[in-house]
């Protein structure tokens, strides 16, 4: 159990860590949250995943104002695996 939670916690660090390859980039403006995009660096305090969560449900609802159809996709595609991670560490470490 511990080493698939490892491999989860692994995976979910790899897909993040990349930089964004989206077709229709538009040069980052104002108001775009660039560290959930991971087009830049992000500060030394990282966030927990129930923050992440909501940072990311609160920018996924700002939609298309702000962000990009490619970028939504990285967004709620990024919401699914800290949604899935969380479950997996609350209901399945019981040992």
């Amino acid at each position: 159990m511990k080493a698939t939670i490892r491999l989860l916690v692994a995976a979910l660090l790899a897909v993040t860590s990349l930089p964004v390859l989206a077709t229709d980039h538009q040069p980052a403006s104002k108001g775009k949250d660039l560290c959930l995009l991971s087009y830049e660096n992000c500060p030394e305090r990282k966030d927990d995943i129930l923050e992440l969560i909501a940072k990311l449900k609160r920018e996924i609802a700002r939609g298309t104002d702000v962000y990009t159809p490619a970028e939504l996709r990285i967004l709620e595609q990024k919401l699914e695996e800290y949604q899935f991670l969380l479950d997996v560490l609350l209901h399945h470490n019981s040992r």
